[in-house]
């Protein structure tokens, strides 16, 4: 009997979850999408594409439960399936000074980012060692970044939350050995053709709601600098608008190769230029400068 292979991805609703589904049904794969709103013009675009989605938050458990259920409810009523692989991909992002950023904010970016992966992963693990013991070994593909790898300012709590990830996802591929892996996908900067920050604007305005009158007196030029930069610099994109072929296909690697790597990575000739130099044991101030010359966020004194 022939294994037809089932990918299960999180967090599809538009930009890189979005073309990551499509892309996997497009490989031939059975794709099952999670989708805050599985109602929505994304997720009916992705049905036309043989595309399974399923409603998941990954904050909640309850939730990640139901999805889990939805997959496995698929692998019965179909036999000659197979869970293949967890691409754990939902994450939010919000940008700004550890201090401006509400408590919400700060333990949302960890919620989703490391602690929804973790969940997702804990919900489908047994599936996973089920699916190792015939056909192809099964993965567990982590959507991480390159603030994981290098933090910056301004990225603090999702820094933290990216690195936490990539550890994470070291020790579960020593853990999975023999019986699958876990491997972790960067995929450079595609803010542009992504809704990760449509609510910047309005996390901004509770920064500066948040702040006390001392903080607001000092911070808010700079918050407001930071937030009309961005909202010019950051239109909504509608849910197709990621098409980037680099990074689509390195993560079809990261898919489809017989014994991945632990590590895929995208970047750009600017990210290369600016993260090389930051490796370069320099004084502490040059790296500060580096870091907001790669940023190029307004400089409001």
């Amino acid at each position: 009997m022939s294994i037809t292979r089932v990918v299960a991805i999180t967090g599809c609703d538009s930009g890189l979850g979005y073309a990551l589904a499509s892309r996997i049904a497009r490989e031939g794969m059975v794709t099952v999408a999670g989708m805050l709103n599985s109602d929505s013009a994304a997720a009916k675009s992705l049905e036309r594409m043989k595309v399974h989605s399923c409603p998941l938050d990954v904050r909640s458990g309850d939730s990640v439960t139901g999805f889990k259920e939805y997959v496995n409810g698929l692998l019965k009523e179909n036999p000659s399936y197979s869970l293949y692989a967890v691409v754990n991909n939902a994450g939010v992002m919000t940008i700004g000074d550890f201090e401006w950023q509400t408590p919400d904010m700060i333990e949302n970016a960890i919620n989703v980012n490391l602690l929804g992966a973790m969940r997702v992963t804990s919900a489908f693990l047994p599936q996973l060692r089920k699916s190792s013991q015939n056909g192809p070994k099964p993965r567990i593909i982590n959507i991480a970044s390159h603030c994981g790898l290098q933090p910056l300012p301004g990225f603090a709590a999702y820094s933290a939350s990216k690195a936490g990830l990539l550890a994470w996802t070291r020790a579960l591929r020593a853990e999975l050995r023999g019986r699958g892996s876990a491997v972790a996908f960067v995929p450079g900067g595609f803010v542009g053709s992504s809704n990760i920050l449509a609510a910047q604007s309005k996390a901004c305005n509770e920064m500066l709601h948040h702040l006390d009158p001392d903080q607001r007196k000092l911070f808010e030029k700079r918050i407001t600098a930071l937030r009309d930069y961005l909202q010019s610099a950051v239109q909504n994109a509608n849910y197709d608008s990621l098409t980037d072929i680099n990074i689509i296909e390195t993560f079809v690697k990261a898919l489809t190769d017989e014994n991945p790597k632990f590590l895929y990575k995208v970047q750009s000739w600017r990210y290369a230029f600016y993260y090389s130099l930051l490796k370069i044991p320099v004084p502490e101030a040059a790296h500060h400068w580096l870091m907001k010359k790669f940023l190029n966020f307004p400089d409001v004194n």
